[in-house]
């Protein structure tokens, strides 16, 4: 089979659930998929872009069609990405990497996009980027500590966040909706 951009990301997210983010380098992609590095560069540019491509693969599965009215909306958003996100070693920090890339705020992910309209409903107006951006990045973190824990105990994540992921989430939308603050 020819090489190509399709092959290439699916081997890299092969290697990145089986072996972490550390172990997901070019010249370790390119072995895997028996090629010399230089060969990959013709469909990826370079580290970051492939991790971009990573994220936005990782992310595929994930609804960001549907409007969100309202907080629990974002709530079962946050979960979602959670489910989905929690299998796969290091996601959180793939995704961290790929917003960090050349300020991709309006390139990657729909989900900010989602995340900022819902806020510019029910956040003070000026406020629904930063709240898109906090929320999400505090779900990222709670990922990436889960993740790690586990990790570090020898275990398999929660396949469903615990409360505090939940109560963090819903403290970051009342702190940016609630009409007496701010």
């Amino acid at each position: 089979m020819a090489l190509n951009r399709e092959k290439i990301l699916d081997t890299a997210l092969d290697l990145l659930c089986r072996f972490g983010l550390a172990d997901l380098s070019m010249r370790r992609l390119a072995s895997e998929l028996g090629v010399a590095p230089g060969a990959l560069y013709y469909h990826v540019a370079n580290k970051q872009e492939l991790l971009s491509s990573l994220a936005n693969r990782l992310l595929a599965h994930l609804d960001t069609s549907r409007s969100l009215q309202g907080p629990s909306d974002l709530l079962r958003q946050g979960q979602a990405l959670y489910q989905l996100l929690i299998p796969v070693k290091e996601s959180a920090e793939v995704l961290r990497l790929a917003l960090a890339y050349r300020g991709l705020k309006d390139q990657v992910f729909p989900l900010r996009q989602q995340l900022t309209l819902a806020f510019a409903r029910l956040a003070p107006a000026g406020q629904e980027e930063l709240a898109a951006e906090v929320f999400l990045h505090t779900c990222l973190s709670l990922m990436e500590q889960t993740q790690t824990q586990a990790l570090l105990a020898g275990q398999l994540p929660a396949d469903q966040p615990d409360s505090s992921y939940q109560q963090a989430l819903s403290a970051i939308i009342k702190g940016f909706t609630d009409p007496d603050k701010g």
